[in-house]
């Protein structure tokens, strides 16, 4: 049977999403929750890959095992041997076998948000969650050029190195705002699909608008050009999160942890077995 789940973590720690030998990431970790728990190694595979230092509230991933521990026992398990940076949040069955259910290629949409912290001094107690900049951030202004990312543009200028030549770079972005909460000024996009270190080229280009450094115009600009890298301000990592990977427009047919769930046909055959 396949398991899909949601997963939160602080990526402070981490050295990115996919597993590497020689550093701790959040399929290592996960990866070694599930030997504890099934005593066997098990692959688990995650619908975004985040950076160095990118935190999740809702990554998904799955993996394949025969087991008849409930899904939210599962969650249990898990949680228990993991370090408090990082929790489960929900499991349940999903489809499996080759057409089953695939966290990556099956997304809909995934959204992230992207904080600023604007206020005289650096915070505390979110210093790890949001980038703080020096000058006082015109979210109004941010929030006009944002809009200029809605709809399905060439994102080139904002391909970061690390994009195979080969890679398109076409995506379509379903909604973009900026809102300012406070001292906090989050950016938040929803798209299909993201280049990597498109969100936060992109941040950093509507922070050169919200200093006045740039005008709403050179949003416009730069996707109209082909030239692979031009939005070349990165902002820091703290300051991303990805906030929800959705499987359907409408959320039709999902289970109770927003994932496709399985077919009464599916249910029938789990219980025969």
């Amino acid at each position: 049977m396949r398991i899909g789940l949601v997963v939160e973590y602080d990526g402070t720690e981490f050295h990115g999403s996919q597993l590497q030998s020689n550093a701790r990431t959040v399929q290592g970790e996960l990866e070694l929750a599930l030997q504890k728990v099934f005593n066997k190694n098990i692959r688990i595979y995650l619908a975004s890959r985040t950076d160095t230092g990118v935190h999740a509230r809702g990554q998904v991933g799955r993996f394949d095992e025969e087991t008849d521990m409930p899904p939210d026992q599962i969650r249990k398990a898990l949680n228990y041997y993991m370090t408090k940076d990082m929790r489960v949040r929900c499991a349940q069955l999903v489809s499996d076998g080759p057409e089953g259910f695939d966290p990556r290629s099956d997304a809909f949409s995934r959204t992230y948000v992207y904080t600023f912290n604007d206020a005289r001094s650096e915070p505390a107690l979110d210093r790890h969650f949001v980038t703080h900049v020096r000058k006082t951030l015109d979210a109004t202004a941010m929030n006009e050029a944002s809009q200029t990312f809605v709809g399905s543009h060439d994102f080139a200028a904002f391909a970061g190195s690390s994009t195979p030549a080969e890679a398109p770079t076409q995506r379509d972005v379903e909604s973009a705002s900026v809102t300012r909460n406070g001292e906090n000024i989050e950016f938040k996009i929803t798209a299909n699909a993201y280049l990597h270190q498109q969100i936060r080229r992109i941040a950093g280009v509507l922070y050169d608008v919200g200093t006045g450094k740039a005008s709403g115009d050179i949003v416009g600009q730069l996707l109209a050009t082909t030239r692979r890298g031009t939005a070349s301000l990165v902002m820091p990592a703290e300051g991303l999160c990805l906030e929800q990977i959705t499987y359907s427009r409408d959320g039709i047919g999902s289970g109770e942890c927003g994932l496709p769930a399985i077919t009464t046909a599916e249910s029938a055959d789990l219980s025969v077995n």
